[in-house]
């Protein structure tokens, strides 16, 4: 038997490697990682150094904060100016939420069909729609379900609509590098919710009609980046 183990054992001997020094090893570890983080580092700067991606990206993020100027405010909103319980955010999330869906199964339908810009068109014409009425019914009528709410609804599906393409025309313009571009993308987003977070929702919370109007200064804001980029594109 132990013949048999040390026949085994020569046999293998070719095929096992040699033994590399430790401080070998080690220095080409350290040089692999360097090189891997100067690519990550040539990969970031790409791409936050390119305004085309910048515009679609702060784009998409300013027309969300239209939206999510509201959730930061909900408590404010539900409780304060339109007088519910806390049963009442429903009135607020079941709106929003059913917008958010509409607009996408409305972008997934008109994908293929429609172009690009066209679908990005549709969506800040219903953005916009619910900027004038959510304006108008703040600034005229007491607050009140469900007309104080509807138009968020409204805005929640433009921006649905609008957000896919206008996320997808960012990342085609690094087609090697589309993971990285994605989470560029969030990176942005989430950076400006914080803004948001921290200085407009309590600068406008305090009034329906101030409210209504940071939904249509983000809007506004994310139409120009739109507008700057197509003329950035050479697109009409």
């Amino acid at each position: 038997a132990w013949l048999q183990r040390f026949s085994a054992a020569q046999s293998a001997a070719p095929l096992m490697p040699a033994r590399v020094p430790a401080r070998h090893i080690g220095g080409i570890g350290i040089g692999a990682d360097l090189l891997a983080r100067a690519g990550l580092l040539r990969g970031y700067r790409a791409i936050f150094g390119n305004p085309a991606f910048m515009l679609l990206a702060l784009g998409v993020a300013l027309n969300f904060n239209g939206f999510f100027l509201y959730v930061l405010s909900a408590p404010v909103f539900i409780l304060d100016h339109l007088g519910l319980g806390s049963g009442g955010f429903v009135w607020l999330f079941g709106p929003a939420v059913a917008g958010m869906m509409i607009g996408s199964v409305l972008s997934e339908r008109l994908a293929g069909r429609w172009s690009s810009l066209r679908t990005v068109g549709l969506g800040f014409v219903l953005m916009f729609a619910a900027v004038v009425i959510n304006t108008a019914v703040s600034g005229l009528l007491a607050p009140a379900v469900p007309l104080s709410v509807l138009p968020i609804g409204l805005f929640s599906c433009g921006m649905a609509v609008a957000m896919p393409s206008m996320s997808l025309l960012g990342l085609e313009l690094f087609p090697d590098r589309r993971g990285m571009a994605s989470s560029c993308q969030s990176f942005l987003q989430i950076g400006l919710n914080a803004v948001s977070s921290a200085v407009a929702a309590p600068l406008l919370w305090s009034s329906t009609l101030g409210l209504a109007s940071g939904m249509a200064m983000f809007a506004a804001l994310g139409v120009s980046a739109w507008l700057a980029w197509l003329r950035l594109d050479g697109r009409r």
